[in-house]
């Protein structure tokens, strides 16, 4: 069998691919080989002016320094690596999902082999943590070792130390492995590695990273946090004030200061006489500046990170929510890079080895389940789906969360009662509210079963009762003209306009006085038992 042999990648570029090197670890750090200095430090003794050149080197394509500054940015500065690590998380922890290419039988069978394979091996479980490593660094390279026999699988993943790669001169956009002795680096090998490059902004990717943002944060909080240390030290110890004679000579001095400074370390000195050492207790003196200060930056790095403001406190759960979340648009945003990095770099070049090209592929994607009222959606789609709406089930299940049964799996149901039972008619809210009013208020629908009803519900009927009994004696008489006129107009009109018109013309000469005086006779009487305190 061949050893080398052509692919062609995402973009139809082809590919030389060496079996041989497929099988093996390459980017090894080595004394001779590929240089790696594991005890260089750039964050001790930071200043502005040595922080503006790291930047400005690794903006040029030499960010050996700058990935050493950004990994002990997250080493030395404990909200950083708070959000961070938060941010990371908000990825990491989604599930991969398989989604075939179509439902032919091949594409579910190319989707099932990746997903046995590859999605739900150990190995890939771990890959999308070493890939996020980017989002500080601006990129991450992760080596793939594979294995190549009846099948061609990756067997492991290794993350690599950025700094073990360079940007080639030209373009400074490809990644080249850093070996001694060759300025421009080696090509890596491809399929070995897989490069990820998180799309925070456009641009060179040595000036995508978010520590590139966040080192000036961390030098700036380390002033204050130095600054307040050293505050911390000396507030509350009263100053030391000594005096001496305007005859003093200088060695008398001497002593004098030596005393004083040993007042401040071991409380205990000795003078000449004519001396003296007064002791002046700090007042007015405050640590809130320092705090302010250095809370009012990690506010800024939250904004940066995780899209929210918040220095990681919160005075309830509520809040301690809001600030362990990141902004949602900015996790949807990191899912996409990330599924699109795995697909052109990982997933395609697998059922390609083994499958052969595809017109398309499996989906393997880290889908964010969006927080809905479970309730509230299973009543629209129940309704929807009375209506003759086809609802796939394995939808339904998705939303649920829920897994779909599997062959002779024990399934929980409904009791059975003996045959399909017909659906209750269906109600609308106005029936439903004329019905409950109709079993006390039924003389107002039904005059002739009213009555009864009301008697049936009180046997003794009280003076209320016997009041409106007699209020709603003989309505439709009184009420039936003005509804009979009110109808007719409504039947000779063409339009809603000319109802209204109609309206304003009847309203002078309709027949209301009967019914107005019946009105008036039961308020009067109302109002008179009222006034007297009866019920």
């Amino acid at each position: 069998m061949a050893d080398t042999f052509r692919l062609l990648d995402a973009y139809g570029v082809p590919l030389q691919i060496r079996r041989s090197a497929l099988s093996q670890e390459r980017a090894v750090p080595e004394l001779t080989g590929i240089r790696h200095q594991f005890d260089e430090m750039v964050a001790p003794g930071l200043n502005p002016a040595r922080l503006a050149r790291t930047l400005r080197d690794a903006a040029l394509g030499e960010d050996y320094d700058f990935l050493t500054l950004a990994e002990e940015i997250e080493e030395r500065e404990p909200h950083y690596r708070y959000v961070l690590e938060t941010r990371k998380n908000a990825i990491t922890s989604l599930n991969a999902q398989v989604d075939p290419a179509s439902e032919s039988g091949r594409d579910v069978e190319i989707a099932d082999f990746l997903r046995n394979n590859v999605v739900e091996t150990p190995a890939f479980q771990t890959l999308p943590d070493m890939l996020v490593d980017g989002l500080s660094k601006g990129y991450s390279i992760v080596e793939t070792v594979w294995a190549t026999g009846s099948a061609w699988l990756p067997q492991r993943y290794v993350w690599r130390d950025p700094r073990l790669f360079q940007f080639d001169r030209e373009t400074r956009t490809r990644f080249r492995l850093r070996i001694q002795g060759e300025p421009d680096g080696v090509a890596l090998d491809p399929l070995k590695f897989i490069v990820h490059v998180p799309l925070l902004k456009m641009g060179l990717p040595a000036r995508n990273g978010l520590a590139r943002v966040g080192a000036w944060s961390f030098m700036l909080k380390s002033f204050s946090m130095r600054d307040w240390a050293q505050f911390l030290e000396i507030y509350g110890m009263p100053l030391r004030l000594g005096k001496y004679s305007p005859g003093s000579s200088n060695d008398d001095r001497a002593v004098l200061l030596n005393a004083v400074r040993n007042l401040g370390r071991d409380a205990a000195a000795i003078i000449p006489i004519g001396m003296e050492i007064d002791f002046v207790e700090a007042k007015g003196f405050s640590d809130k500046p320092f705090e302010s200060n250095a809370r009012f930056i990690d506010e800024q790095v939250s904004k940066l990170v995780i899209g929210k403001p918040g220095d990681g406190t919160a005075s309830s759960k509520a809040g301690e929510e809001v600030l362990d979340k990141v902004r949602g648009d900015i996790r949807k945003a990191d899912a996409r890079d990330l599924h699109l990095t795995l697909m052109e770099q990982l997933i395609r070049p697998i059922v390609d080895l083994n499958f052969g090209p595809q017109k398309a592929y499996p989906k393997v994607h880290f889908p964010i389940a969006e927080r809905k009222d479970l309730q509230v959606w299973s009543d629209a789609v129940g309704k929807f789906v009375d209506r003759g709406l086809a609802v796939e089930a394995s939808q339904i299940y998705d939303q649920l969360g829920l897994k779909e049964p599997a062959a002779g799996a024990t399934l929980l149901k409904t009791p059975d009662k003996g045959g399909p039972q017909p659906k209750p008619a269906q109600v609308t809210p106005v029936e439903k509210a004329a019905a409950a009013s109709a079993y006390r208020l039924d003389p107002r629908i039904c005059p002739s079963c009213g009555p009864a009803r009301l008697a049936a519900d009180n046997p003794e009927p009280d003076e209320v009762d016997e009041l409106v009994s007699e209020a709603l004696d003989g309505w439709q008489p009184d009420l039936g003209p003005i509804v009979g006129a009110i109808r007719a107009a409504a039947d000779d009109a063409s339009s809603y306009e000319e109802f209204q018109a109609a309206l304003a013309r009847l309203a002078p000469d309709l027949p209301v006085d009967r019914l107005a005086r019946r009105l008036g006779i039961g308020a009067m009487i109302g109002r008179g038992r009222g006034d007297a305190g009866l019920e």
